[in-house]
């Protein structure tokens, strides 16, 4: 995707999942300036991780994820993952190794971390190499707690981030578990609490009418309310097409109030307004943004089913808004703009200006391995980087996070590319200066 497009009217295997971006404002796409791509740390496999997930960064500048594969050789034959730390300099420490078993394996999703500087995150499990799905805490000094294993009929397969509170307390969502009777006889999937001393407690199980497998991870306002989206579920009139099949709904916004009465917000018709959301962020005054995977245009397009997604915003006072729709490219060479069953952020980061930024794993991009977009207030659409392709994988590929550096600076990770221990590349760290 290059150029500039207007706002016009108006997914997951999570192939990847998903990457997060924060830019600051007074970056443009036209006149060109330099820019320099330096890689911090080419991933290896094994000890240090291959495959790393979205990243956090700290006051000091210190980057902290996982990697869903590499790390222990004697643990599934090196691929129960690991949690990585690359400091300002760029040096990588690992911080723990998983070692399968009720310790967990393959965690797919990013980072929490306190003051005190204890992380928290969650692992998918791989039941080949024998890994439960579990609630992990990691202390400073790299000693792993598991908080709760996830293996039971209220959640399982945890593969988003969770959320942290003032009180210590953690929220996530499992996409599975909860109502048997719902969809596939899996459950639709849980909201749930771990509190500072260990608890469980259910929030809410889905009933696909209000929503399907709760992904993306939950973000708290001011006031306790928790929200988030489902990727399926809500009208289950419409069919959205995730995973390589057709399932019953095309997703819903919801809101858990602090007195746990559940509210879904938006429900999604697929049509004009996407289908298929892939998380929210949340602004200061309590306003919620996201992207939507597919759908978004009212005339149906063979392979695209209503279109390639949206950019969104439901307001404080619940109010629903598509910000941008982008637009199906059926047959290349497409136009500037044009986007080809693209793979997006998970979620959008948003500056003090009020810009929109995301990205996104197209082959249609300039290069073919991802670029980053801004979307302005005004609902103007801009190519701001364009990735190296697959041709030139010592940079990475795929785009997995950008965070903010302290100054105007961007920091993330690729899923692949970099050092050749791994097939395609174990994935890096990346430092790229405007």
């Amino acid at each position: 995707m290059v150029g500039e497009q207007s706002s016009g009217g108006i997914r997951s295997p999570r192939v990847v999942a998903v990457f997060t971006i924060l830019l600051v404002a007074g970056i443009v796409a036209q006149p060109a300036r330099a820019q320099t791509y330096t890689v911090l740390h080419a991933f290896t496999g094994s000890p240090d991780g291959a495959d790393p997930n979205p990243l956090i960064r700290d006051a000091r500048g210190n980057l902290y994820g996982t990697t869903k594969n590499g790390g222990l050789a004697s643990c599934g034959q090196g691929n129960c993952g690991t949690v990585f730390k690359v400091d300002s300099a760029g040096k990588e420490t690992i911080v723990y190794s998983f070692e399968g078993g009720s310790n967990g394996s393959n965690p797919v999703a990013g980072l929490v971390r306190d003051a005190t500087g204890n992380l928290y995150g969650t692992t998918q499990g791989d039941g080949t190499i024998g890994g439960q799905s579990v609630v992990f805490k990691v202390d400073p000094k790299g000693q792993q707690t598991v908080l709760y294993v996830a293996d039971g009929p209220d959640a399982s397969s945890l593969d988003s981030p969770l959320t942290l509170d003032a009180q210590g307390n953690l929220y996530g969502m499992s996409p599975y578990g909860g109502n048997s009777n719902c969809g596939d006889g899996g459950g639709c999937g849980t909201l749930f609490k771990i509190s500072a001393d260990g608890k469980f407690t259910l929030l809410h199980a889905f009933a696909e009418s209000d929503g399907r497998q709760p992904e993306g991870g939950l973000v708290l306002d001011a006031k306790g309310n928790l929200y988030g989206t489902t990727n399926f579920g809500g009208d289950l009139k419409c069919e959205s097409l995730g995973y390589g099949y057709r399932v019953p709904g095309c997703g819903t916004v919801f809101k858990l109030a602090s007195d746990g009465k559940f509210t879904v917000l938006h429900t999604f018709t697929g049509k004009g307004n996407g289908s298929f959301p892939l998380g929210l962020i949340i602004d200061s005054a309590g306003n919620l943004y996201g992207i939507a995977q597919n759908g978004g245009h009212e005339i149906q397009h063979s392979n695209f089913e209503y279109g390639v997604g949206t950019i969104f915003k439901v307001d404080t006072s619940s109010q629903f808004n598509v910000l941008f729709s982008f637009v199906p490219c059926t047959q290349p060479p497409c136009t500037r703009g044009q986007v080809r069953n693209p793979v997006f952020a998970s979620h959008l980061v948003r500056d003090s200006k009020g810009n929109l930024y995301g990205a996104e794993q197209s082959n249609n991009c300039a290069k073919g391995g991802g670029c980053l977009f801004r979307l302005d207030a005004k609902g103007k659409l801009t190519d701001i980087y364009d990735f190296a392709g697959y041709g030139e994988t010592h940079d990475g590929n795929l785009p997995m996070s950008v965070v903010l550096g302290s100054k105007g600076d961007f920091y993330g990770s690729m899923y692949i590319g970099g050092a050749t221990a791994c097939n395609n590349g174990c994935g890096t760290v990346f430092h790229l200066v405007p």
